[in-house]
């Protein structure tokens, strides 16, 4: 029973047959275009915006005290939005830029997204980056603004020109995309480069897709388990998933399937629906590690519950189908309770996490180029 991702229209392998390795390489190649839109500005949701605003600015060193940034950080919100209201009148960028923080949010003064866009709107005229960034956002999805694309990329430009990391990389992704810019994917690389120099794990793993699928640069798959890996320290969950199933596979990476758990057990936990899968794969058919299809029903099922939008293409609730064949009914019955309870944040029910070899090659760069370096 196979199933296919219409992304890139390429067959995926059951994960209740063995898996060959022309079979993993459509594998891996689907977790990173299934991440295409994933993980960062460009969702289309009116709350993408909230998310994506920035925490208010911090005073600069030599301005008078904040008397609104301390009680913000105390909780009082009342008295930030009066101490904040009076500094953005005055003309004061980074007040400006958060007293639309807690009009967009609705701590202090009641929510208003039009006042929040207005407000971010003077601040960015000023040049204040972060601005520039949510109202582009606002723009672009339409939150207390009309949707105006052009106005986004716009100001989307103006906050990357300043190094904004979140403006590189969602700039970078309407290049990719062609989303109000052209197509251009040479410029997508430079914003994504520009954004993982200053350590942005979303850039990171764009560029870690770039390299490994060989989009606008020829495919060197050393330098995408470097960005991965970069991307996954800082908890990624899609870099760890993806990461994963090269210490799955061992195409390119030294084949440790202890770690591989390791990294999607971190993913699972903050409920990427993929690692859940991949785990389901792992235990299933015993890949390195005792089979345990219990377990594996179990972890398909949160695969299952967890991809509402089937990215999977309902393949977690296929796979838990053949192996109900293969389960006693007080087993999946076990299993569907521990599935219903499991909490976001929560390690996978079930999982003992596996001890790792410390002797294990990690890929680094040293003076520009990849190596693996042993411990």
């Amino acid at each position: 029973m196979n199933y296919t991702n219409t992304l890139n229209s390429k067959t995926e392998p059951c994960a209740c047959q063995p898996v060959s390795s022309s079979m993993y390489k459509s594998t891996l190649i689907t977790t990173l275009l299934c991440s295409l839109l994933s993980a960062h500005a460009l969702t289309a949701n009116a709350n993408a915006i909230a998310t994506a605003v920035t925490a208010p600015a911090k005073p600069a060193a030599t301005a008078a005290p904040d008397v609104g940034a301390a009680a913000f950080r105390e909780g009082n919100f009342a008295l930030a939005f009066q101490d904040w209201s009076t500094r953005a009148a005055s003309g004061e960028a980074a007040a400006q830029h958060n007293l639309g923080t807690l009009y967009l949010s609705g701590k202090g003064p009641d929510k208003d997204e039009a006042k929040a866009m207005e407000w971010f709107g003077k601040a960015a005229a000023s040049g204040y980056a972060s601005s520039q960034f949510n109202l582009a956002e606002g723009y672009r999805l339409g939150i207390g603004v009309e949707k105006d694309m052009a106005q986004a990329i716009s100001w989307y430009q103006k906050a990357a020109a300043q190094g904004l990391a979140s403006a590189q990389v969602t700039l970078g992704i309407c290049h990719e995309m062609g989303l109000g810019v052209p197509k251009d994917m040479e410029q997508a690389n430079k914003l994504y480069r520009a954004a993982a120099d200053q350590h942005d794990a979303e850039a990171q793993f764009r560029l870690a897709r770039i390299f490994a699928l060989g989009l606008g640069t020829e495919v060197n798959q050393r330098v995408a388990n470097i960005y991965a890996a970069q991307a996954a320290g800082q908890g990624h969950p899609q870099a760890q998933t993806y990461l994963a199933t090269q210490y799955v596979s061992g195409a390119s990476m030294p084949r440790d399937v202890n770690l591989a758990i390791h990294l999607l057990a971190q993913a699972a936990r903050q409920g990427h629906a993929r690692a859940f899968a991949w785990l389901g794969n792992i235990y299933s058919e015993g890949n390195g590690i005792a089979a345990d299809l219990p377990r594996a029903y179990l972890y398909f099922s949160i695969a299952d519950r967890l991809d509402t939008a089937k990215e999977m293409q309902d393949m977690p609730n296929k796979q838990k189908l053949g192996l109900a064949f293969r389960l006693k009914t007080e087993e999946i019955q076990q299993a569907m309770t521990l599935a219903s309870e499991w909490k976001l944040g929560n390690l996978p029910p079930r999982l003992v996490l596996p001890v790792l070899n410390t002797n294990q090659a990690k890929p680094e760069i040293y003076r520009g180029e990849v190596y693996y370096l042993k411990n």
